[in-house]
């Protein structure tokens, strides 16, 4: 995990540089008049893994709204929120031996499925003249929010079933 990690810091930081630079030098030759940012399937997993359901419902959305899909992000929103109040319902009630890492890797690979079938993968969105990636750091510190976010609400469920006396913390 220690050598992972700032392998993962430096994709990010020269991934970032490579697409700003190459905006830049699109925009001053004059090629861009209006660009969206889209998140790409895999940028979508990523942050959703580190981010939590909230980031992946947050991302799928901003791509909808990007690629001016409305209704998309309206089901999104509406059926993301069922999924997180269910999964807030389900948390505190999983076995001490449940596998930590199975929840994030589904609710993950499923927003990336999602965005595969119904937003551009990442060969469109670099062939596309209309989007640009989305800046890596700002998908790392929107998962950073989304997953204090998605902790205060979980301990608040914990917390209101002990006061309810429907979970017992300590024996």
């Amino acid at each position: 995990m220690r050598r992972v990690l700032p392998l993962v810091v430096i994709w990010f930081f020269f991934n970032d540089i490579l697409v700003k630079s190459d905006y830049l030098f699109s925009k001053a030759m004059g090629d861009i008049m209006e660009v969206k940012k889209l998140l790409s399937p895999n940028q979508i997993a990523l942050g959703s893994f580190w981010g939590g359901p909230i980031a992946a419902v947050y991302y799928l959305r901003q791509n909808y709204l990007a690629m001016g899909k409305g209704e998309y992000a309206q089901k999104t929103l509406t059926y993301g929120m069922l999924l997180i109040v269910c999964l807030l319902g389900l948390l505190p009630f999983l076995p001490e031996k449940f596998p930590n890492m199975l929840l994030p890797l589904i609710y993950s690979v499923c927003a990336k499925q999602v965005a595969i079938t119904t937003q551009l993968e990442k060969k469109n969105i670099e062939e596309s003249e209309e989007y640009i990636f989305e800046s890596n750091w700002n998908i790392f510190g929107v998962g950073i929010l989304t997953l204090l976010l998605f902790s205060a609400l979980a301990l608040m469920v914990i917390f209101m079933l002990e006061s309810l006396g429907l979970l017992i913390l300590v024996e």
